[in-house]
């Protein structure tokens, strides 16, 4: 079977674009491809941490802010325009790099731009159905026919969910049928293919905090956090992961820019609370791994919001608004 030279790109948007990516990286590696990889800074970084072996390439990359207002409508849509040039500087780029790579097969996680007519393209996602702010909703279905016009464009499309009932995204992940390019792929975690067995001795109940997302509601979150921490009863320890990878370790104890997968994973497993976003990577990463947690979605982001409401409605998790958070009210929720 002759070997593939596969590009993989993920979304510059948080960083579980590139996490989840992981496990599809290693499975290429070990058949024997040879991988490319593209994306942002913080993801290359997230990517080569794991994989050293990786060759790297430049593209252009999406710089996605949201304000630090629950409201993003007025933020998201003068970024409209960015996007689809993105897109364009994305495919125009493409071409070159396949080119110069030979390039015979492509993997894009939410990048739009990442296929060529002459090579094998696959699509990861799990918003085939992309929600509006309410405000919003009438252009909806305009939208959601745009989304599929350049999903059809690729040769396969994986979703990272079941197809049945039990479904994860619900109807993020159904409808606006592909039906000859959908895949369900089921949970698509970095810790997928993680050795689960080994456990960390405890001399105190756990609280974990996992901050991801776009920024500015990225820093927002942590400022919360910092201000809340004080209340932490003293039977707890606690640490927080800040979510920028690539960034010099000077902390205080208990806090980490980012962790490899190796070293979070007896966090995430040993916690006793989880306090994080409701990025569907991140929940993919808990479900992997049988944990709860409580979601904070970021405010204003219509998918995190009703991930966290949906989930929580099939009783997986429990979800509380970023202006409600306290520890307090955390401790009350998960019975602590």
């Amino acid at each position: 079977m002759k070997k593939k030279r596969v590009l993989l790109v993920p979304l510059n948007w948080g960083l579980g674009h590139a996490t989840r990516l992981l496990p599809v990286i290693s499975n290429y590696i070990r058949n024997g491809d040879t991988v490319f990889v593209g994306g942002s800074p913080s993801h290359l970084s997230i990517i080569l941490e794991e994989f050293s072996e990786v060759n790297t390439v430049t593209i252009p990359y999406a710089r996605i802010r949201f304000n630090g207002s629950r409201n993003q409508l007025l933020s998201l849509m003068l970024q409209i325009p960015f996007f689809f040039i993105q897109i364009v500087r994305e495919h125009l780029s493409l071409k070159k790099i396949i080119k110069q790579h030979k390039i015979n097969f492509i993997v894009s996680d939410n990048c739009y731009g990442l296929w060529n007519k002459n090579v094998h393209s696959v699509f990861i996602t799990h918003q085939l159905n992309i929600i509006l702010p309410h405000r919003l909703i009438a252009f909806e279905k305009f939208i959601n026919k745009v989304n599929r016009w350049f999903i059809e464009k690729y040769d396969e499309c994986w979703i990272p969910d079941l197809e049945d009932h039990d479904s994860y995204a619900g109807k993020l992940s159904h409808g606006n049928s592909l039906h000859n390019q959908v895949s369900y792929i089921g949970i698509l975690s970095r810790f997928s293919i993680a050795d689960l067995t080994d456990q960390r001795k405890k001399h105190k109940k756990e609280i974990l905090f996992l901050i991801s997302g776009p920024e500015n509601q990225r820093t927002l979150f942590e400022k919360l956090i910092r201000d809340q921490i004080k209340y932490i009863p003293e039977e707890y320890v606690y640490t927080v992961i800040r979510g920028l990878p690539g960034k010099k370790e000077d902390m205080l104890p208990g806090w980490h820019n980012h962790l490899s997968s190796k070293k979070l994973l007896p966090l995430i497993k040993s916690a006793d609370i989880i306090i994080c976003r409701s990025g569907y990577s991140t929940i993919m990463d808990l479900l992997a791994l049988k944990k709860t947690a409580v979601l904070v979605p970021t405010p204003g982001q219509p998918e995190q919001e009703y991930l966290a409401e949906y989930l929580s409605s099939k009783n997986l998790f429990c979800t509380m608004k970023q202006d409600e958070f306290t520890i307090r009210s955390v401790l009350e929720k998960t019975g602590n």
